[in-house]
C-alpha cells in the first residue's frame, strides 16, 4: 500500500498507479481521518484507518512512501496496521527530506560531507 493523500488529492496515488500490479501483490486501501491537517507532521494513532483483508493467512503489509519527512505519516499507518491485524509490516520510502538547520541532521550532513564512494576506484585494490 502508499501512504494515503492528506492533501485531499482524489484518485489512485502516484505511487500506486506506478507500481501497478507489477509486485504482485494485492493492495490495501485506507481510509484518511481528515481531523489532521496535511501540514501535521506528528503521530496520530487515528490518523489512518487500513481496510485490511480478510484472511486467515497472517498479513504482511509492504508501505510505499514517497517522501519521508518526519516519519508521522509513515509510523501512524504501520501503526494502523499492526492494531488492525497485520502480522508484520514493512516500509520503503524513495526520498527524504533533511532539514539543515536542525542539529542532529547538521551532524549527519557534516559527517557525510567528504564523499566516501569514489566511482573512480576499486572497492578491492583501494
Amino acid at each position: 500500500m502508499t501512504v494515503p493523500s492528506t492533501r485531499g488529492r482524489t484518485g489512485p496515488h502516484p505511487l500506486a498507479a506506478l507500481v501497478g500490479d507489477r509486485l504482485g501483490l494485492p493492495w490495501i486501501a485506507s481510509t484518511v481521518n481528515a481531523n489532521y491537517g496535511a501540514d501535521d507532521h506528528d503521530f496520530h494513532a487515528d490518523w489512518f484507518a487500513p481496510l485490511l483483508p480478510t484472511s486467515r493467512a497472517p498479513i504482511h503489509a509492504l508501505i510505499l512512501e514517497d517522501t519521508w519527512t518526519t516519519g508521522a505519516r509513515v509510523q501512524s499507518l504501520a501503526h494502523a496496521l499492526k492494531a488492525g491485524g497485520a502480522a508484520t509490516v514493512a516500509a520503503i520510502v524513495l526520498g527524504r527530506h533533511v532539514d539543515p538547520t536542525y542539529a542532529p541532521a547538521k551532524r549527519l550532513l557534516t559527517a557525510i560531507a567528504e564523499p566516501v564512494f569514489d566511482a573512480t576506484k576499486c572497492a578491492t585494490e583501494g
